[in-house]
């Protein structure tokens, strides 16, 4: 699962709203009766889902929306997710680092080598480094990693 950050949430919404002039809560009685097709009702579970986390958000709670991705590795992305990469993945899904620093120091290992190993996973997509002042903080953008072999 990954997740989307607010702005694309917001994006997506008004895209969508757009595409249905505004008549999105139509879209199940619609399909229902057989007017539309399946990609109209998938559009709609993923417009309720994106209204519901905003709504949320304006209420006060963290803002949190994910959506599942199959991201097909090829061999030389996937021999990229070594030990010391997924075990970064892991630490910082169970405690929040302030920093790369923070992280390496959590985890016993060289900045050097954790911030090359946190490019790494940026770059498949698996984690943000979001600076915040004169740091950078490594973010998830993935929830839930499956591993399938073929």
């Amino acid at each position: 699962m990954k997740r989307i950050p607010m702005g694309k949430v917001n994006d997506r919404v008004t895209e969508l709203e757009a595409k249905y002039t505004g008549a999105l809560e139509e879209i199940p009685d619609l399909f229902a009766d057989g007017l539309l097709g399946p990609q109209a009702f998938e559009d709609y579970v993923e417009w309720m889902g994106m209204v519901h986390s905003l709504r949320a958000y304006r209420e006060g709670e963290d803002f949190d929306y994910f959506t599942e991705e199959v991201l097909e590795l090829d061999l030389k992305q996937s021999s990229k997710l070594t030990p010391r990469r997924m075990e970064l993945l892991d630490q910082i899904s169970k405690n929040r680092a302030t920093s790369i620093n923070d992280l390496a120091e959590k985890i016993g290992r060289d900045v050097k080598n954790v911030y090359n190993d946190l490019k790494t996973l940026e770059g498949l997509g698996f984690v943000s480094l979001v600076k915040e002042g004169r740091r950078l903080v490594p973010e998830l953008l993935v929830q839930e990693v499956t591993i399938l072999l073929w």
